[in-house]
């Protein structure tokens, strides 16, 4: 309910600083009009007035290009007719026949100004396309070249201010105009004339506002952009971005904000820059569509989005390559189906704001605002109300309200995401605790097991192992007691063989359990056994080499670390096809234990391919209880290196080496 309040307030607000804007007064007198070419500004203080309109009835003389020179001759030149301006010469002709927009003129005009001496400044605005002007015979202004044909004429667009100096007698306006590059010839805005610095100061504040909206829609245009390529599944904030860039770029170039770009660049092509504002307005209508269809797609027709899209190319195509004036003539229509699109917009955005989707209501408010100007620029360039431009106030307005919508946007994403930070942090403490009691369980059923395994080897060491070893004695003492050819019976030599033989297997046994010699204060001799015993079984040479530096090894990880060497060496011996293997146990470090076996086997790539076990995984797995660093690698030269170093604490550790 909060959200909804808010776009209303600022559209009320907007709304009356648009009214502000708009440059609607209350006179509390008629401005002066001219009359057969002749306007009396005698009763005004144009110091204390504000600048005035030169609207009214002018002098015409249609298909002449005249200059001060041929008002002096003998002979006055014949007048047209009259005509009222600001206006097309082609939608109130001179004469009575219709006027083409093609064609040349010269409008002239005597103003009687007040009896003081006064220094004042004469605006041109939209005259299309090109013009010249004197005053009192001076030729003071002139925009493009002026021509008799397309050919001879150059175009030109822009704001002219320029500066008189009035001692009390009459000023006589002689303006040559020919236009033959747009749909419209002739006076298209009012000349205003005033004091300088009033009238200056206006146009310098209208330029300042200009380039505000300007600056804000590139501003706003770069920025949605750079969003979009932080997260390209959204694709809103691109259309948004390329929908104020064009905006952007049909601004500067537009009548609608006295061709701003003026005051970056002086000299263009004025056909051009014609062309680039309209394409720029003709593209902005799709690219809007698909920024509301992004947002809002079970509101806004896919259809619609497609004819759209065919019309703009279009329209595009044709802008590109039919001539200035054709383009512009055609323009109207695509006029009269971009209102039909904001009426349509406007409902559906209605439509979106009843379903309560994000931000429809901050949304419609600013496209309230920027449809009503863009309907009344469009009707006013149509030449159908008498209005201000006011489209680039509107789309400051409406990119305002959209960067209100995405700061909630952000607010409720960010709020969302300290929630699931929250969350995250929690499932993380719980994970971290379930982890380490996993790892302490894991830990536990290690140490239980090579617990049993050592209580296991005693039981077969000190029970069976004796036993087996007493009938051994027995069976030899029994032995010698039998005659000659007794003894010499192949069934005695085969119980003679058993009988070492399980005495053998039960003492391996035993020591493949737990070592005899494994302890705290053995772990050398332990691993030392280990090689020599699998050096005989196997064939393979296995060299041993240690350098401790403490007498007594407390390091609770010895086990795991006898295993790891147990495992590398079995795999270095079944898989790898080692000939000469070497161990190493260093701990001269006095802060790790380290654990090396290195054969010179056929590798890992080609080892790996054999039928092996789970022998890797393993020593792993054994590494990770007792926090060692465990690393396999190709050893220089062939073969296989592998490595385990496991830390020791040097306040636990007894008889440790200076």
């Amino acid at each position: 309910m909060r959200y909804r309040i808010i776009p209303s307030i600022l559209l009320l607000a907007v709304m009356a600083v648009l009214c502000l804007c708009s440059g609607c007064r209350v006179g509390k007198t008629a401005p002066p009009l001219a009359r057969q070419g002749v306007i009396d500004l005698s009763t005004i203080d144009l110091q204390q007035a504000g600048p005035i309109r030169l609207d009214g009835v002018w002098e015409c003389y249609w298909k002449q290009l005249l200059a001060p020179a041929d008002f002096k001759a003998g002979h006055l030149p014949v007048v047209s007719g009259y005509l009222t301006l600001p206006a097309a010469w082609n939608d109130t002709p001179p004469k009575t026949k219709k006027t083409e927009a093609a064609g040349y003129a010269t409008f002239r005009l005597r103003i009687l100004p007040g009896k003081t001496r006064q220094g004042l400044t004469l605006q041109l605005g939209e005259l299309n396309s090109a013009y010249r002007l004197w005053v009192n015979g001076l030729l003071l202004g002139e925009n493009g070249v002026v021509g008799k044909n397309a050919a001879e004429e150059i175009p030109a667009q822009g704001i002219r201010q320029i500066r008189l100096q009035s001692d009390g007698q009459p000023l006589e306006l002689l303006l040559q105009v020919s236009n033959y590059h747009h749909r419209n010839g002739g006076v298209i805005a009012p000349i205003m004339l005033g004091a300088s610095e009033t009238l200056e100061s206006a146009q310098l504040r209208q330029w300042s506002l200009a380039l505000l909206c300007i600056g804000s829609l590139l501003v706003m245009g770069f920025y949605h952009i750079g969003l979009f390529f932080i997260r390209k599944s959204d694709r809103a904030p691109l259309y948004f971005g390329v929908y104020s860039l064009l905006w952007a770029g049909s601004s500067l170039t537009s009548n609608a904000t006295d061709w701003a770009v003026n005051l970056l660049v002086p000299h263009y092509p004025a056909a051009l820059l014609n062309r680039f504002d309209l394409l720029c307005f003709v593209l902005s209508l799709p690219i809007g569509y698909n920024f509301f269809r992004t947002l809002y797609p079970d509101e806004f027709s896919r259809l619609l989005q497609q004819i759209i899209l065919v019309l703009a190319l279009l329209y595009t195509g044709l802008g590109l390559l039919l001539p200035t004036m054709v383009f512009t003539s055609i323009i109207p229509a695509f006029y009269l189906f971009a209102m039909v699109m904001i009426l349509y917009c406007l409902a559906m955005l209605f439509r979106a704001m009843g379903s309560n989707r994000e931000a429809a209501s901050l949304i419609l408010a600013g496209f309230m605002v920027m449809g009503a100007t863009g309907i009344n620029d469009m009707l006013y360039d149509l030449q159908m109300i008498q209005s201000v431009y006011l489209i680039h106030i509107g789309m400051f307005v409406f990119i305002f309200f959209q960067a209100i919508a995405l700061s909630i946007r952000f607010s409720r994403s960010f709020h969302a995401v300290e929630q699931l930070s929250c969350e995250l942090s929690g499932k993380n403490r719980d994970l971290e605790e379930e982890m380490a009691e996993r790892t302490r369980l894991e830990r536990e059923i290690v140490n239980i097991s090579e617990e049993e395994r050592r209580s296991i080897s005693h039981q077969l060491h000190d029970g069976l192992c004796q036993l087996l070893t007493g009938v051994r004695l027995h069976f030899s003492s029994l032995r010698r007691q039998l005659s000659d050819a007794d003894r010499q019976k192949p069934e005695v030599a085969e119980v003679s063989s058993l009988l070492e033989e399980s005495v053998n297997h039960a003492y391996d046994l035993s020591r493949g359990l737990w070592p005899v010699e494994h302890d705290s204060n053995a772990l050398s001799p332990s691993l030392e056994e280990l090689t020599r015993r699998l050096a005989e079984s196997s064939g393979v040479v296995i060299e041993f080499n240690q350098q401790r530096g403490c007498r007594v090894c407390t390091n609770k990880g010895v086990t795991q670390l006898y295993r790891i060497a147990q495992e590398a060496l079995t795999n270095a011996v079944k898989h790898a096809r080692a000939g000469r293997i070497a161990v190493a146990l260093q701990c001269q470090n006095r802060g790790e234990l380290t654990l090396t076996v290195q054969d010179d086997g056929i590798g890992r790539d080609l080892a790996e391919r054999t039928k092996g076990g789970l022998g890797m995984g393993i020593m792993q797995h054994r590494a990770r209880l007792i926090n060692a660093h465990l690393t396999v690698a190709d050893a220089a030269g062939g073969g296989t290196l592998v490595s385990c170093t496991i830390p020791c604490d040097l306040e636990t550790t007894e008889g440790c080496s200076p």
